[in-house]
C-alpha cells in the first residue's frame, strides 16, 4: 500500500491550496469535476486521481533560474481551458500488473524476447541491442520488484496502449466522463499540474524534500539496483507532494509526456499539444540517477518513443480527448 500516514499529513488539506480534488468521489457513476476521483482498476486496486482546475500559467523558465536549459524558453503563456485529472503517482508496477496482467519482470523478459524491429532515430533496431541488454538475462537490467514502486520498462506505445486500455474499460463500465479520455499529460497539463500555483525552480523548497534524484537516492537504498552506490527507484510517495498532492513529479523516474518535442512557439497559447510530428517524445520530471539541475518544473528531457529504460515511466490523466 502506498504510505498512508504521509498521504494524510501532506494531502491537499494539510497545505490549504483551496483545490477541489480534497474530497475524493468514490461514486460508481464516475468521476465528477471538481472532485479527486479514485480508479477501480480492478476488484482490489484503484488508482488515486487529483482534479485539476482550468486556468493558466507561464511555461518554461526565465533566465535567471540556476540550471536552466535553452528550450526552456521562450516563456510562454499557456491556457488550459479545461479542468482534468491526474494520477496523484506514476503508475506503480502493481497498478500496471492490475491491468496488464504482467509485472515488471514479465515486462523484461517480453522486451528481451521481442523481435519486432523498431524505428529508433531512422534506423531499424531490436529494442534489446538498442538498449544494450542481454537477451538472456533478465537480472543484469532488472532493480526491485515490489509493487509500490513505479513500474519503469516502460516506452511512450506501451503507456499509451495502458492508457487505451483505461479509456475502453471505463467507456463500458459507463464511468467516463463525455468528451474525456485517459492518456499520457500535455508538457502543458504537466508542468502545470507539476508547478500546482509556484514560480520557482520547484514546486516546494529544498530539492531532498521532495524528490528521489542522483544526489540522494542511494542513502539508506536496499536491494537490487545499479551503479556505485546501488540505487534505483523508491516506493512512490515518500516525499514530499506539492499543493495540489501529485508525489514524485520530480524525481524517482522520468515521465513520459504526450507531445512530440519542439520548441515553444512563445507569446499566448491555449491547449497546446506540441508539435504535429517528430522524433523524440517528452519526458519530464528528472529520476533517481539525473542531477539536480533536471529536478525543476521547467526542465526537459526527450526520448524515442520506443526506448524502454529503468528511469522512466510514467502518470496518467483523464482529460479532454486532443
Amino acid at each position: 500500500m502506498k504510505p498512508l500516514l504521509i498521504s494524510l499529513l501532506f494531502s491537499p488539506l494539510f497545505f490549504g491550496s483551496g483545490n477541489p480534488s480534497a474530497q475524493q468521489n468514490t461514486s460508481a457513476k464516475g468521476p465528477i469535476a471538481g472532485k479527486a476521483w479514485g480508479l477501480p482498476l480492478n476488484k482490489t486496486v484503484v488508482l488515486p486521481m487529483s482534479w485539476i482546475p482550468a486556468g493558466t500559467f507561464v511555461m518554461g523558465s526565465p533566465e535567471t533560474e540556476a540550471g536552466r536549459k535553452p528550450d526552456e524558453s521562450p516563456q510562454t503563456t499557456v491556457t488550459l481551458t479545461k479542468g482534468y485529472w491526474i494520477g496523484n503517482t506514476e503508475v506503480t508496477i502493481g497498478e500496471w500488473n492490475a491491468v496488464t496482467g504482467m509485472n515488471v519482470r514479465d515486462k523484461v523478459n517480453k522486451l528481451l524476447k521481442d523481435t519486432t524491429m523498431y524505428d529508433f532515430m531512422g534506423k531499424k533496431m531490436l529494442i534489446r541491442d538498442f538498449m544494450h541488454f542481454d537477451k538472456n538475462d533478465p537480472d543484469k537490467v532488472l532493480a526491485n520488484e515490489n509493487d509500490e514502486l513505479p513500474m519503469y520498462f516502460v516506452n511512450w506505445n506501451e503507456a499509451m496502449q495502458f492508457c487505451k486500455k483505461l479509456t475502453s474499460q471505463e467507456r463500458a463500465a459507463h464511468r467516463l466522463p463525455a468528451g474525456y479520455e485517459y492518456t499520457l499529460p500535455t508538457e502543458a497539463q504537466w508542468e502545470y499540474a507539476c508547478r500546482a500555483g509556484s514560480t520557482g525552480a520547484t514546486y516546494y523548497g529544498a530539492t531532498d524534500t521532495l524528490a528521489w534524484y542522483g544526489g540522494n537516492s542511494f542513502k539508506g537504498y536496499k536491494g537490487k539496483g545499479f551503479g556505485n552506490p546501488v540505487t534505483g527507484s523508491r516506493n512512490v510517495a515518500g516525499k514530499l507532494p506539492n499543493k495540489w498532492g501529485m508525489y514524485d513529479m520530480l524525481g524517482n523516474l522520468w515521465e513520459w509526456c504526450y507531445d512530440w518535442y519542439g520548441p515553444y512557439p512563445g507569446g499566448k497559447v491555449t491547449d497546446p499539444v506540441g508539435p504535429a510530428s517528430g522524433i523524440y517524445r517528452v519526458n519530464r520530471g528528472g529520476s533517481f540517477g539525473s542531477g539536480i539541475n533536471d529536478e525543476r518544473s521547467a526542465n526537459r528531457a526527450t526520448n524515442p518513443p520506443n526506448e524502454d529504460s529503468a528511469w522512466r515511466g510514467f502518470r496518467i490523466v483523464l482529460s479532454p480527448i486532443k
